[in-house]
């Protein structure tokens, strides 16, 4: 079967139109691509950070509990301390 001229023609500018087509949908595709990578990457890193945190908190936590224990025992000895002190005064 031959095409015409103009056939011929339309068939040619479809094929370009196909072929730019397809390469701004390839680019589309690797932009696409690129940006989950990143995002992934983010999402990495913001886990890792928050981890990271957490134990921190987590860390703080059984500090001033360790040195609010240490204060109550403190003011213990102290209140003791004190009552002797009145004892051997009386």
């Amino acid at each position: 079967m031959e095409f015409t001229s103009l056939e011929q023609e339309v068939n040619v500018d479809r094929e370009s139109w196909l072929e730019r087509a397809n390469i701004h949908l390839e680019r589309k595709l690797e932009k696409a691509i690129n940006e989950k990578n990143m995002l992934r990457n983010m999402s990495y890193r913001y886990l890792s950070r928050n981890m990271v945190c957490q134990a921190r908190i987590k860390s703080l936590k059984a500090k001033l509990k360790r040195a609010s224990r240490r204060q109550k025992e403190h003011e213990g000895l102290q209140i003791l301390a004190e009552a002797s002190l009145v004892q051997n005064n009386v």
